[in-house]
């Protein structure tokens, strides 16, 4: 059960990370202080 969730945390932030490196102007995920859902 644990790995199915850390499975899962995974594949996000790696698409998180993916979505970042494909458009870095629109969503800035070096500024913690400005996350993606507050652009």
């Amino acid at each position: 059960m644990k790995y199915r969730i850390l499975n899962s945390m995974v594949k996000v932030l790696t698409l998180v990370a993916f979505v970042c490196a494909a458009s870095p102007s629109r969503y800035n995920c070096y500024e913690p202080e400005k996350p993606a859902s507050l652009r």
